[in-house]
């Protein structure tokens, strides 16, 4: 049977089975477990084949690419990779769609997954990983006919989630009666809860002779309301034959039999930072961390299902920047070109980061504006459509595939242009420079800086930050408390920045002259509630403990005494 376009999450338990004979012999001695009807349906022959980049970008999206031929059906589909639940319950996202013709049209498919495969894959072409030919034996789970009139009867699901009618027991006041499709209750003997599968699995690829027997009971779609009643079924079958739960997916096995081993970031190397180490060694330590957390949150980024993605990416490529800055010097020459390629990168992740942060403030503002702001919500998501096609093509481009090629083979070697220093040696001059313009910009605020010095603040503050945070497992709580510190300032300092692009941007809309004029005048005044809010948090932050403690507080004085311990030691 063609498979339709479907996009939910999949409910089934998963069970290693040796002796499936035995399962189908359960199955037929018992038609009416639970108050379900067992019966045969169909053999199937499957043929799957597993894809994903040479950088498994599917894999570190979560997710795993298939392609399966039954018959002369072929679908394409994608499952989220989740971790099973106690039980053998697995509950993930499938996607899927058919395809017109075999595993060449996968490229070309213009259905959920082929979009979100040229998402992920950008310029390359997925590969095939492992195949598998799977014989499977299909039993439905129904509601049970043995009404007067041969119907289900007065079916219904009791608080133990057990399945039963009416008057086979007390009915307590938590049960409820099946709703089937259409809101039919327990009459429509045709209704499938859920389907049992008996699969006898090789695979192809890798080891010769790899083989697995399972079981595995998927709750229909039309049928996630009667999960309980098929966990009851579950239970009995599993404790009746003796079941485990699968400890690894078909994919996973497959993996390992083909030999592959997939990462969720690339290993360039060590990343942790000893107080023995080189300045040199460090400083590659470091661009390999956050390098390996910007790559592994690319195809979260590609895939533009969770905000997140994008904004992890962004902060590893400002932490990127910031380190082959404060490390220059113990780094090669072309150190510089890499920081010019991620400014550039960085630019087009901030683009479209900068709307999200917008448009989630505006969403509030629109559950509360009417049709005004819903407006401007709708004009600003075409932006970001924009914007986000504009990344897509960076990501996309020659460029990024230099650049990541080179900055792979640069951290890997880790090669220094000269013998450096030790750190403990080097750290307090890299930590006091910044600190230095910190202590500076906190001295010169007043009530009557302009919010660019707020700001200008708020980036030296992050540098300083971003120049600290790798050295706390050498300086120890001193460290650790510096760092909260200014992670509070920038939070603070954020949300002032925040307002005030928030508030340039409703007057920029208001002022573009194609909007009513009730509509412009609401931006105007949104504006300038903004810019109110703004001004309240520069106020308050002008007489917090924190400006006080950046200026020489107690936190530094106590971070100064570690690292000059550390450097006389």
């Amino acid at each position: 049977m063609q498979k339709r376009i479907i996009d939910h999450q999949e409910i089934e338990w998963q069970f290693d089975a040796t002796d499936l004979e035995s399962v189908e012999r359960w199955l037929e001695e018992n038609p009416s477990a639970s108050g379900l009807a067992v019966s045969p349906k169909e053999t199937r022959e499957l043929a799957d084949t597993y894809y994903d980049t040479e950088d498994w970008r599917f894999y570190r999206a979560g997710y795993a690419l298939r392609v399966r031929r039954c018959g002369k059906n072929v679908e394409a589909m994608m499952k989220a990779l989740a971790p099973p639940e106690d039980g053998g319950l697995k509950k993930r996202r499938e996607i899927s769609e058919p395809l017109r013709s075999g595993a060449g049209a996968l490229t070309t498919a213009r259905g959920p997954v082929g979009d979100r495969l040229r998402l992920l894959a950008g310029n390359r072409n997925p590969r095939p990983l492992f195949g598998i030919r799977t014989r499977r034996k299909i039993f439905e789970l129904r509601l049970a006919a043995d009404g007067p009139d041969g119907s289900a009867g007065d079916v219904v699901v009791g608080p133990a989630g057990d399945i039963r009618r009416k008057g086979e027991s007390s009915v307590s006041p938590e049960e409820v009666t099946v709703d089937a499709p259409g809101g039919i209750h327990g009459r429509e003997t045709g209704y499938a809860l859920a389907e049992v599968a008996l699969d006898e699995s090789g695979f192809s690829g890798g080891e010769e002779g790899a083989r697995l027997s399972r079981v595995e009971v998927e709750v229909a779609d039309e049928g996630a309301g009667a999960y309980d009643g098929v966990a009851t079924f579950v239970g009995r079958l599993q404790s009746s034959l003796k079941l485990r739960p699968t400890g690894a997916s078909k994919f996973e096995t497959g993996l390992s039999a083909a030999g592959l081993e997939p990462a969720a970031a690339p290993d360039f190397g060590p990343t942790q930072v000893k107080a023995s180490m080189l300045a040199g060694e460090v400083a590659f330590a470091i661009l390999r961390r956050h390098f390996a957390t910007m790559l592994a949150h690319e195809p979260g980024v590609r895939l533009g299902e969770d905000p997140e993605e994008l904004h992890d990416m962004r902060v590893a490529t400002r932490r990127l920047r910031a380190a082959l800055k404060l490390y220059k010097e113990f780094l090669p020459k072309r150190a510089e070109r890499y920081e010019r390629d991620l400014r550039h990168f960085a630019g087009s992740l901030g683009e479209v980061r900068d709307l999200d942060v917008q448009l989630e403030r505006l969403a509030a503002e629109a559950s509360g504006g009417g049709e005004v702001m819903e407006d401007v919500v709708a004009a600003l998501e075409e932006q970001r459509v924009e914007m986000r096609r504009r990344m897509l093509e960076a990501l996309d481009s020659s460029r990024y595939e230099r650049f990541v090629a080179s900055f792979s083979g640069t951290v890997r070697r880790g090669r220094r242009p000269a013998p450096t220093g030790p750190i403990l040696e080097v750290a307090p001059g890299l930590v006091r420079r910044r600190y230095k313009k910190v202590r500076k910009d906190v001295k010169s605020l007043t009530g009557d800086s302009p919010p660019e010095d707020f700001h200008d603040l708020r980036k030296k503050g992050k540098h300083l930050r971003y120049a600290l945070e790798p050295l706390r497992g050498i300086y120890g709580k001193p460290a650790e408390r510096v760092v909260e510190l200014l992670k509070s300032v920038q939070d603070d300092l954020g949300d002032n920045q925040d307002l005030i692009v928030a508030a340039g941007l409703m007057r920029e809309l208001g002022l573009a002259g194609d909007l009513p004029p009730r509509v412009s005048f609401s931006l105007g005044a949104i504006a300038e509630r903004y810019a109110r809010e703004a001004a309240q948090i520069r106020a308050r932050f002008l007489g917090s403990k924190e400006l006080r403690a950046l200026e020489g507080g107690k936190p530094w004085k106590k971070l100064w005494k570690a690292v000059e311990k550390k450097a006389g030691g």
